[in-house]
């Protein structure tokens, strides 16, 4: 395509041509026009001259036809023209070209005809001569003898002289019209470029602005109209700046928000083609890179589906809690919404998948719990109540029964102690409101303090505890207290599932590497079944109900140890083989 300034400059360029050539064609014509008149007038003028000269009005132009010719034969070589005298007849008198008695009757000439016929002052005539072979003007004047029209003088130039000089002409027009037309030329493409210069800019910024280059602006001098229109592309491009820098900076926000969600977010068209999703959807989904394929192919739930095909269908807004089962088992809550045009067509939804897995399971274990709580409570409570009835029913007034059914409440009244303070404890530690009073502590010095607390309970089963012998003192930072109850609570467990005469033996390992320290407490008792280690740690759950609850446990021991050791930022672990032993394993940061 033609650059603008070349159209605007060729037409400049053709117009003044078409103009120049008419203009020209016109002044041709007329210049050549008033040359042939001027020759006309010069004729005029010489044949008028030339009767003065030759008193051709004096004499008998039939008598004295010989000395008329002898008179005009010295004029052959001295002028161009052609002088020709001829009677009222039309018979020709004399000529300075031809022999006159050669040449036939010149009657029917029209420039003859127009001074011998019609009276005429002068006749005019132009076209080919019969004798000569080539074109002339003919210019006749009459002579008149005594005021009557005895004959004509006719003098005659050829027209080739009149056509070299019109072609002369010609030539010296086209030469000026040729310089003229490459000056015009070439101020028509300078205009043409001063013109177009803004609007090729402009054009070009708006190309930038179309392009998204929104930063393009229009820098040259422009004035008029011209001005106006840069002015306003300018604050246009300003405009779509600004504007295009807030929708940037409103997607960045969105991109940010859903890119962060919790909730997995997914954006289907209304050809059901994934446009969107976010990075929590990939991992619900299992799969990444799912822009741009079917929803139908990527949910691998049937309820998921049908719930975005039903809101698809119905336009509505779709909610309902779904379990899948792949990649892995989630319970989703699962939230499909319609996006509707201004007309009410659907143009898409959003899916939005709230995994509520977590929630469920601790509604769960909260339920657990407070059953649980129930069962552990009502136990004593209700010892407590029917060995307080039987006493009120006479019992009291036996000493001997007294003195037993009181002990036995007192046993059920620590119990009941112990077990809500056990919970008070574990709340207060989920709740991580124990603060933590750190010191320099001497973990050997902690762990025979603990197997001296216990040791009675040891005795009683002939249970053997081995405490560690380390080389030089293990010292960590940590609060003494907490480290007990930690010990506490795994020698106790460790003796009351250990058989008469077993062994319990705690361990201290320091690890330099990672600066860490090891404590293990390993018994030789009953051990653990496979399938119940991954649970013990929960509240109230117990390997061997009986015997626990025979023991005095309240079943929250391991449950607290596991909460304060991940407070104080370490680890818990747990070895076991049933019948054979089990080893717990607290590594604690120093």
């Amino acid at each position: 395509m033609k650059k603008l300034w070349l159209k605007i400059g060729l037409s400049f360029f053709i117009l003044f041509f078409i103009v120049m050539v008419i203009v020209g064609f016109f002044s041709g014509e007329l210049m050549k026009s008033v040359y042939l008149h001027m020759k006309e007038s010069q004729l005029q003028d010489d044949a008028k001259i030339l009767l003065t000269t030759t008193k051709l009005e004096d004499v008998d132009l039939d008598q004295d036809a010989d000395k008329i010719q002898s008179s005009l034969k010295p004029l052959e070589d001295k002028i161009d023209a052609r002088i020709t005298v001829i009677d009222q007849t039309g018979h020709v008198v004399a000529d300075t070209k031809e022999d006159p008695h050669g040449l036939g009757s010149h009657m029917d000439r029209p420039e003859v005809q127009e001074v011998l016929e019609q009276g005429k002052d002068v006749g005019i005539a132009t076209r080919k001569s019969s004798t000569l072979g080539y074109s002339m003007l003919y210019v006749a004047v009459p002579i008149t003898h005594n005021g009557v029209t005895d004959g004509v003088l006719r003098i005659s130039i050829s027209l080739e002289s009149v056509e070299k000089a019109v072609h002369q002409l010609w030539l010296s027009l086209t030469l000026i019209f040729g310089l003229a037309l490459v000056f015009i030329g070439f101020i028509s493409a300078v205009i043409a470029r001063r013109i177009t210069r803004p609007v090729n800019e402009i054009i070009d910024v708006s190309m930038d602005l179309a392009n998204h280059r929104y930063y393009s602006r229009i820098t040259g001098k422009t004035s008029g109209e011209l001005q106006d229109l840069s002015l306003s592309v300018n604050q246009l491009a300003q405009s779509l700046e600004k504007q295009m820098q807030e929708i940037e900076l409103n997607q960045q926000r969105l991109s940010g928000i859903v890119q962060n969600l919790v909730s997995g977010v997914m954006l289907i068209d209304q050809r059901k083609l994934i446009v969107m999703t976010n990075p929590m959807m990939e991992q619900i989904i299992g799969e990444k890179e799912l822009t741009g394929k079917a929803y139908y192919e990527v949910l691998k739930s049937f309820a998921l589906t049908q719930l975005v095909d039903q809101c698809l269908d119905q336009k509505a807004f779709q909610q309902e809690e779904i379990t899948i089962y792949f990649p892995r088992e989630l319970i989703l809550d699962a939230n499909v919404s319609p996006i509707l045009s201004k007309t009410g067509n659907i143009t898409g939804v959003i899916l939005l998948l709230h995994d509520i897995t977590e929630i469920r399971r601790l509604e769960n274990v909260r339920s657990e719990f407070v059953a649980n709580v129930s069962h552990e409570l009502k136990t004593p409570v209700t010892a407590l109540k029917g060995f307080a009835e039987t006493l009120l029913d006479g019992a009291m007034y036996d000493e001997a029964l007294l003195k037993k059914f009181l002990t036995i409440i007192k046993e059920e009244s620590d119990r009941l102690h112990r077990l809500i303070m056990d919970i008070l404890e574990l709340s207060r530690i989920e709740q991580k409101h124990v603060s933590m009073n750190l010191e320099q502590v001497d973990v050997e010095d902690v762990v025979i303090t603990t197997m001296d607390t216990v040791r009675s309970m040891a005795l009683e089963k002939g249970i053997q505890l081995v405490s560690p012998n380390l080389a030089s003192p293990v010292i960590i930072q940590a609060e003494r207290d907490r480290l007990q109850q930690i010990l506490i609570n795994l020698i106790s467990n460790a003796i009351v599932y250990t058989p008469q005469d077993g062994t319990v033996s705690v361990g201290v390992t320091e690890n330099e590497a990672n600066d860490t320290i090891a404590i293990t407490v390993t018994d030789n008792g009953i051990g653990i079944p496979v399938k119940d280690i991954d649970r013990i740690f929960e509240r109230f759950y117990r390997v061997d109900r009986a015997r626990s609850r025979h023991s005095g446990g309240t079943g929250l021991g391991l449950s607290i140890v596991k909460h304060i050791v991940e407070s104080c930022g370490g680890q818990i672990q747990v070895e076991s083989i049933e019948g054979s032993g089990t080893t717990f394993t607290v590594t604690l940061p120093k």
